[in-house]
């Protein structure tokens, strides 16, 4: 039995809605009795976007007035919120709602939309997503939309309209939209009043109005053209597993698992077939050697390979790379769609915006859908980990001081200080009483008191020195995570570069520094890089602060459209599923026989040539 309170509420909304329906019978009566009145006593009406009714379209069917009385009674009984129940929010079906009220309880749904809306589960497919129906459920609402007395046109156009908002509210990552319009900062359309794209999709285009609500994030466009290159590699069979050795592989040796290793490589696209000539025979894009021989060509490929999989690019098959390569294509499309429900879930990233992508090692600057820098990073190691936020960068500091954090303190230094309270002097660092703000000479500090890393605190004085280098670019966050320069440049050099304490390590701050200043009308670029130079400690405050992500996903593209599938180097990405199957050291690369035709005959085009 439903609460009284649950009542009352039905009550309140069905006393709203009705009276909606009530305020706009009365207006079209009185624009339909007195056309003259209304144009001499009120200001034009305000034009609502989206087609009308399609009254051709529903011609035949019973008459309006009965399957109208058939939806209110419907809508007027909860039907939409029990039909949608927790699929949509409570925004998304307070639009349903609307929208049958704002045409007077008259279908939503003319046949050639509903039709069209066949199509819709195609679309969720391409988008990662399972709509929750199958063809024949959509077919059969359509059939009672358009079949039956007017109660059951009238279940059928609840249904379809439920069926629309259900596969919206997943493209989107979520509809909360309650009438008003949802104006997004990203480059690019935008997104229709709910109320509005729902009627307008029950009377024209459904997919089309469906797709407006896409992620308009840069990564999403990306990430779908990649699902179907996986989904077209899994069509195809997919790949197997390479068998372990008793040593790694290496480049220069002669081993019986290469054919494996080149099929398998072939199979992801990192080897392709060379184009088609017809004085040549058809040959992939390695040279001819010894079919076990792993020669430094097929090594490149392996390293390209190692380099999307965020690992050592040494082209060595050891156990983290055999392990890459084993993975299966179905865990990859998993990966994908993964990435592409956090961007939906994330869609408004900001005009001007830097992401980063943890375990990718890479920074990236964004003005709408234009990508103005990109660079690398270094992240926190596995036990100090950088964490993925979002959040606005507020401020930046120019030759900063490092304050050391207590717990950082405690692994890194206190056991050095310990041994020898010169390291502070050594190494350019003040040490201060926390409770007076004092400085205290560390020699007269007893190292091995307890509490003692809470008693103190360690500032390292700007300068080339600095852990953090010439600048840190700052938003402010519990984590106590930022972005900064570093001096020790040589570690850039190396393709694995979890190493941080948490905070995120630039290859060029100076860069992304000047890029920030040079979209705000607060900070001088010029002023900037000169108060580096003279390396006096300064802080910049932005006038317009910049939206900064921090992700840890498992699949993007990168700058130059390749994906990639980057190491789970925190352990938080879902297991990986191995590929079925087992390449046969014996494995033989088929080549077609390709047949053509010369003054009316026919034969193999090595037999042609010859």
């Amino acid at each position: 039995m439903r609460s009284f309170n649950h009542t009352q509420n039905s009550a309140l909304r069905s006393s709203a809605v009705r009276g909606l329906a009530v305020s706009a019978i009365a207006l079209s009566t009185a624009m339909i009795g007195a056309p003259s009145a209304m144009a001499e006593t009120h200001a034009p009406l305000k034009r609502v976007d989206g087609p009308a009714i399609v009254v051709e379209s529903m011609l035949g069917e019973p008459k309006g007035s009965e399957i109208a009385a058939a939806i209110e009674a419907r809508v007027m009984a909860d039907r939409i919120d029990m039909t949608l129940g927790k699929a949509v929010s409570p925004g998304a079906k307070e639009a349903a709602r609307l929208a049958y009220a704002q045409g007077v309880f008259a279908p939503i749904w003319t046949r050639d939309a509903a039709e069209k809306l066949v199509d819709a589960n195609a679309t969720c497919k391409e988008n990662g997503i399972d709509s929750g129906y199958t063809d024949a459920q959509i077919r059969a609402a359509i059939d009672a939309r358009f079949m039956g007395n007017a109660d059951a046109r009238a279940d059928g156009d609840l249904m379809l309209t439920a069926t629309w908002l259900i596969m919206a509210s997943k493209l989107s990552g979520g509809l909360s939209d309650e009438g008003g319009m949802v104006k997004s900062t990203m480059t690019g359309p935008t997104r229709s009043d709910l109320v509005v794209a729902l009627r307008k999709a029950g009377q024209s285009d459904p997919i089309a109005t469906m797709k407006e609500f896409s992620s308009l994030a840069p990564q999403y466009s990306k990430l779908r053209d990649a699902l179907k290159t996986y989904r077209d590699h899994a069509a195809n069979g997919g790949w197997m597993k390479i068998r372990d050795g008793k040593e790694m592989l290496e480049p220069g040796m002669n081993d019986p698992r290469v054919p494996a290793l080149r099929e398998r490589l072939k199979a992801e696209g990192y080897i392709q077939p060379a184009a088609f000539n017809f004085f040549m025979p058809v040959l992939d894009d390695l040279p001819e050697t010894a079919p076990t021989v792993y020669d430094e060509t097929l090594a490149v490929k392996v390293q390209a390979f190692q380099a999307a999989h965020g690992l050592k690019q040494d082209g060595v098959i050891g156990p983290a790379t055999l392990a890459a390569l084993n993975e299966s294509v179905e865990s990859k499309i998993d990966r994908i769609e993964r990435a592409m429900n956090h961007w939906r879930s994330r869609s408004d990233l900001g005009e001007r915006h830097i992401w980063v992508n943890i375990p990718s090692y890479r920074a990236e600057a964004w003005t709408g859908d234009r990508l103005d820098i990109a660079m690398d990073t270094i992240v926190g190691k596995k036990r100090t980990p950088t964490t993925a936020f979002s959040d606005e960068i507020e401020y930046i500091v120019a030759n900063p001081k490092w304050f050391l954090p207590i717990g950082l303190f405690k692994r890194q230094k206190l056991r050095k200080l310990r041994k020898d309270p010169g390291y502070a002097a050594r190494h350019n660092y003040v040490v201060y009483d926390r409770a007076s703000g004092a400085k205290v000479n560390p020699h007269t500090i007893d190292w091995n008191e307890p509490g003692v890393s809470r008693k103190i605190q360690m500032v390292q004085t700007p300068g080339p020195h600095n852990a953090l280098g010439q600048l840190k670019i700052i938003f402010p966050n519990k984590h106590s995570i930022y972005l900064h320069d570093t001096p020790d440049r040589h570690l850039f050099e190396r393709d694995v570069r979890a190493l941080s304490s948490g905070c995120v390590r630039l290859l060029d701050p100076v860069k992304m520094a000047n890029w920030l200043t040079d979209g705000d009308e607060g900070v001088s670029t010029e002023v900037f890089n000169t108060t580096l130079q003279s390396r006096e400690r300064e802080r910049f405050y932005l006038d317009k602060h910049v939206q900064v992500h921090l992700t840890y996903l498992p699949a993007v593209v990168n700058p130059d459209g390749h994906v990639e599938f980057p190491a789970d180097i925190y352990q938080q990405f879902k297991k990986p599923t191995l590929a079925k199957g087992t390449y046969p050291d014996d494995i033989v690369e088929e080549q077609e026989d390709l047949y053509v035709e010369i003054d009316g005959e026919s034969g193999s085009r090595s037999d042609t040539l010859q």
